[in-house]
Protein backbone atom coordinates (compact mmCIF):
# COMPACT_ATOMS: atom_id res chain seq x y z
CA UNK A 1 0.00 0.00 0.00
CA UNK A 2 1.43 3.13 -1.20
CA UNK A 3 2.04 5.90 2.09
CA UNK A 4 3.81 8.56 -0.09
CA UNK A 5 6.07 9.06 -2.77
CA UNK A 6 8.45 5.71 -3.80
CA UNK A 7 7.14 4.25 -0.09
CA UNK A 8 4.93 1.78 0.71
CA UNK A 9 4.06 -0.86 3.53
CA UNK A 10 4.22 -4.38 1.99
CA UNK A 11 3.84 -6.64 4.96
CA UNK A 12 2.07 -6.80 8.18
CA UNK A 13 -0.67 -9.23 9.82
CA UNK A 14 -3.46 -7.59 7.65
CA UNK A 15 -1.16 -7.45 4.51
CA UNK A 16 0.78 -10.71 4.42
CA UNK A 17 0.74 -13.44 7.26
CA UNK A 18 0.03 -13.20 10.96
CA UNK A 19 3.66 -13.51 11.93
CA UNK A 20 5.12 -10.83 10.13
CA UNK A 21 5.75 -7.41 11.41
CA UNK A 22 5.51 -4.15 8.95
CA UNK A 23 8.00 -3.91 6.12
CA UNK A 24 8.59 -1.00 3.96
CA UNK A 25 9.62 -0.56 0.29
CA UNK A 26 11.38 1.82 -1.23
CA UNK A 27 11.24 2.56 -4.28
CA UNK A 28 14.94 4.85 -5.51
CA UNK A 29 14.34 3.83 -9.32
CA UNK A 30 16.98 1.89 -10.59
CA UNK A 31 17.21 -0.53 -7.49
CA UNK A 32 14.93 -0.88 -4.44
CA UNK A 33 15.30 -1.36 -0.83
CA UNK A 34 13.20 -3.15 2.08
CA UNK A 35 13.20 -1.83 5.71
CA UNK A 36 12.67 -5.36 7.52
CA UNK A 37 11.08 -8.34 4.89
CA UNK A 38 8.68 -10.41 7.52
CA UNK A 39 8.76 -14.37 8.14
CA UNK A 40 9.10 -16.98 5.52
CA UNK A 41 5.08 -17.80 6.02
CA UNK A 42 4.48 -14.16 4.95
CA UNK A 43 7.24 -14.26 1.58
CA UNK A 44 4.87 -15.50 -1.18
CA UNK A 45 2.37 -12.71 -0.33
CA UNK A 46 5.14 -9.73 0.21
CA UNK A 47 6.24 -11.03 -3.23
CA UNK A 48 2.76 -10.25 -4.69
CA UNK A 49 2.98 -7.03 -2.76
CA UNK A 50 6.44 -5.64 -4.31
CA UNK A 51 5.15 -6.50 -7.98
CA UNK A 52 1.78 -4.29 -7.30
CA UNK A 53 3.90 -1.56 -6.73
CA UNK A 54 5.81 -1.83 -9.49
CA UNK A 55 8.59 -2.94 -8.60
CA UNK A 56 9.96 -6.57 -9.71
CA UNK A 57 11.59 -8.36 -6.07
CA UNK A 58 15.02 -9.46 -8.24
CA UNK A 59 15.75 -5.68 -7.80
CA UNK A 60 15.05 -5.44 -4.00
CA UNK A 61 19.13 -4.68 -3.59
CA UNK A 62 19.28 -3.81 0.11
CA UNK A 63 17.57 -5.11 3.18
CA UNK A 64 17.94 -2.98 6.78
CA UNK A 65 16.73 -5.07 9.89
CA UNK A 66 15.35 -2.95 12.60
CA UNK A 67 17.02 -5.61 14.68
CA UNK A 68 17.54 -9.44 14.64
CA UNK A 69 13.86 -11.08 15.43
CA UNK A 70 11.96 -13.79 13.21
CA UNK A 71 8.50 -11.72 12.47
CA UNK A 72 11.27 -8.67 11.19
CA UNK A 73 13.75 -10.50 9.11
CA UNK A 74 13.17 -14.52 8.85
CA UNK A 75 12.51 -14.29 5.55
CA UNK A 76 15.77 -12.02 4.76
CA UNK A 77 17.80 -15.58 3.80
CA UNK A 78 15.05 -16.04 0.90
CA UNK A 79 15.47 -12.96 -0.65
CA UNK A 80 19.44 -13.26 -0.56
CA UNK A 81 19.31 -16.83 -2.23
CA UNK A 82 16.42 -15.86 -4.16
CA UNK A 83 17.38 -12.62 -5.59
CA UNK A 84 21.09 -11.57 -4.40
CA UNK A 85 20.35 -9.15 -1.42
CA UNK A 86 22.14 -7.63 1.17
CA UNK A 87 21.05 -7.59 4.61
CA UNK A 88 21.98 -4.20 6.52
CA UNK A 89 21.52 -5.16 10.73
CA UNK A 90 23.34 -3.83 13.47
CA UNK A 91 26.52 -5.89 15.25
CA UNK A 92 25.31 -6.23 18.43
CA UNK A 93 22.41 -8.65 17.02
CA UNK A 94 24.11 -9.82 14.35
CA UNK A 95 25.69 -13.15 16.33
CA UNK A 96 21.81 -14.45 16.99
CA UNK A 97 20.75 -14.80 13.06
CA UNK A 98 23.91 -16.18 11.63
CA UNK A 99 23.87 -18.53 14.76
CA UNK A 100 20.25 -19.36 14.08
CA UNK A 101 18.98 -18.97 17.64
CA UNK A 102 15.81 -19.68 17.77
CA UNK A 103 14.94 -17.76 21.40
CA UNK A 104 16.92 -14.61 20.90
CA UNK A 105 15.25 -14.24 17.32
CA UNK A 106 12.07 -15.19 18.85
CA UNK A 107 11.37 -18.23 16.15
CA UNK A 108 10.88 -20.82 18.61
CA UNK A 109 10.23 -18.50 21.83
CA UNK A 110 7.25 -17.01 20.01
CA UNK A 111 6.60 -18.51 17.22
CA UNK A 112 6.83 -22.44 17.61
CA UNK A 113 9.20 -22.03 14.38
CA UNK A 114 12.87 -22.21 13.12
CA UNK A 115 14.93 -19.34 12.67
CA UNK A 116 17.26 -20.06 9.13
CA UNK A 117 20.53 -18.39 9.44
CA UNK A 118 21.99 -16.25 7.10
CA UNK A 119 24.91 -14.20 6.81
CA UNK A 120 24.81 -10.27 7.28
CA UNK A 121 26.60 -7.92 4.49
CA UNK A 122 26.68 -4.80 5.62
CA UNK A 123 26.85 -4.81 9.68
CA UNK A 124 25.95 -1.22 11.61
CA UNK A 125 28.44 -0.24 13.87
CA UNK A 126 27.19 3.34 14.63
CA UNK A 127 24.54 6.03 13.73
CA UNK A 128 25.19 6.82 10.01
CA UNK A 129 23.20 8.01 7.03
CA UNK A 130 23.29 6.29 3.61
CA UNK A 131 22.57 8.16 -0.01
CA UNK A 132 20.16 6.56 -2.13
CA UNK A 133 19.68 8.23 -5.13
CA UNK A 134 16.45 10.56 -4.02
CA UNK A 135 16.16 9.09 -0.82
CA UNK A 136 18.26 9.52 2.35
CA UNK A 137 18.35 6.69 5.00
CA UNK A 138 19.73 7.78 8.84
CA UNK A 139 20.72 4.76 10.99
CA UNK A 140 19.88 5.65 15.22
CA UNK A 141 21.10 2.78 17.15
CA UNK A 142 18.70 2.38 19.79
CA UNK A 143 18.90 -0.27 21.84
CA UNK A 144 16.49 -1.81 24.57
CA UNK A 145 13.97 -4.39 23.08
CA UNK A 146 17.07 -5.89 21.59
CA UNK A 147 21.09 -4.76 21.90
CA UNK A 148 21.38 -4.03 18.24
CA UNK A 149 17.56 -2.39 17.95
CA UNK A 150 17.99 0.62 15.40
CA UNK A 151 15.36 3.18 14.06
CA UNK A 152 16.02 4.50 10.34
CA UNK A 153 15.04 7.93 9.65
CA UNK A 154 14.10 8.79 5.58
CA UNK A 155 13.92 11.65 4.21
CA UNK A 156 10.80 11.35 1.43
CA UNK A 157 8.99 13.96 -0.07
CA UNK A 158 10.88 16.36 1.83
CA UNK A 159 9.50 14.86 5.24
CA UNK A 160 11.50 13.07 8.00
CA UNK A 161 9.87 9.71 8.38
CA UNK A 162 10.77 8.10 11.58
CA UNK A 163 10.71 4.09 11.11
CA UNK A 164 10.25 3.08 14.75
CA UNK A 165 10.33 -1.06 14.33
CA UNK A 166 10.25 -2.62 17.95
CA UNK A 167 11.62 0.19 19.66
CA UNK A 168 8.12 1.83 20.02
CA UNK A 169 5.67 -0.54 21.91
CA UNK A 170 7.76 -3.77 21.33
CA UNK A 171 8.00 -6.44 24.20
CA UNK A 172 10.61 -6.73 27.17
CA UNK A 173 11.96 -10.25 27.99
CA UNK A 174 15.74 -10.94 29.29
CA UNK A 175 15.26 -13.79 27.42
CA UNK A 176 15.95 -11.52 24.34
CA UNK A 177 18.12 -9.84 26.17
CA UNK A 178 16.17 -6.40 26.47
CA UNK A 179 17.73 -4.09 28.77
CA UNK A 180 15.83 -1.27 30.31
CA UNK A 181 18.41 1.44 31.13
CA UNK A 182 19.22 1.01 27.55
CA UNK A 183 15.80 1.28 26.13
CA UNK A 184 14.82 4.33 28.32
CA UNK A 185 18.08 5.96 26.84
CA UNK A 186 16.59 5.26 23.63
CA UNK A 187 13.55 6.70 23.69
CA UNK A 188 15.20 9.65 25.53
CA UNK A 189 17.01 10.39 22.32
CA UNK A 190 13.91 10.20 20.08
CA UNK A 191 12.22 12.45 22.20
CA UNK A 192 14.46 15.20 21.55
CA UNK A 193 14.33 14.35 17.93
CA UNK A 194 12.11 16.34 15.19
CA UNK A 195 10.20 13.57 12.99
CA UNK A 196 7.33 14.79 10.74
CA UNK A 197 5.67 11.29 10.67
CA UNK A 198 6.45 7.66 12.40
CA UNK A 199 5.69 4.42 11.22
CA UNK A 200 6.27 1.25 14.00
CA UNK A 201 6.70 -2.46 13.29
CA UNK A 202 3.29 -4.10 14.08
CA UNK A 203 0.22 -1.78 12.78
CA UNK A 204 -2.45 -1.85 9.57
CA UNK A 205 -0.63 0.53 7.21
CA UNK A 206 -0.63 3.82 8.16
CA UNK A 207 1.16 7.22 8.93
CA UNK A 208 1.74 8.51 12.02
CA UNK A 209 1.49 12.25 12.62
CA UNK A 210 0.96 12.89 16.20
CA UNK A 211 4.75 11.11 16.38
CA UNK A 212 5.82 13.88 19.37
CA UNK A 213 2.60 13.21 21.35
CA UNK A 214 3.63 9.14 20.56
CA UNK A 215 7.29 9.35 21.82
CA UNK A 216 6.28 11.02 24.74
CA UNK A 217 3.43 8.84 25.91
CA UNK A 218 5.78 5.56 25.38
CA UNK A 219 8.26 7.02 27.42
CA UNK A 220 6.09 7.93 30.25
CA UNK A 221 4.12 4.60 30.19
CA UNK A 222 7.23 2.72 29.38
CA UNK A 223 7.14 0.93 33.02
CA UNK A 224 4.14 -0.77 31.81
CA UNK A 225 6.02 -3.67 30.57
CA UNK A 226 7.14 -4.83 34.46
CA UNK A 227 3.85 -5.26 35.40
CA UNK A 228 4.12 -9.32 35.86
CA UNK A 229 0.21 -9.13 36.65
CA UNK A 230 -0.40 -7.59 32.84
CA UNK A 231 -1.33 -10.96 31.78
CA UNK A 232 -2.80 -10.17 28.63
CA UNK A 233 0.26 -8.64 26.88
CA UNK A 234 2.39 -11.81 28.39
CA UNK A 235 -0.11 -14.45 27.23
CA UNK A 236 -0.40 -12.91 23.78
CA UNK A 237 3.34 -12.78 23.47
CA UNK A 238 4.85 -15.64 25.93
CA UNK A 239 7.47 -13.28 26.84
Amino acid sequence: MKLLNSFYQVSGEVLTHRFDATSYLLNCGKFAILIDCGTPEGFDKLIENIKKCGVEPRNIKYIFGTHGHYDHIGAAYLFKEKYGSEVFLHENDVKRVEDGDDIKTTAGLLYGKSFTPFKVDRVLKKNKIFNFESINIEVIHTPGHTPGSVCYVLNVSDLKVLIAGDTLYGGFSTKIDSNEEDWKKSLDCLCERKFDLMVVGHSNPILLGDVEDRLKDARASFAHYYNPWFKTFKDKYKY
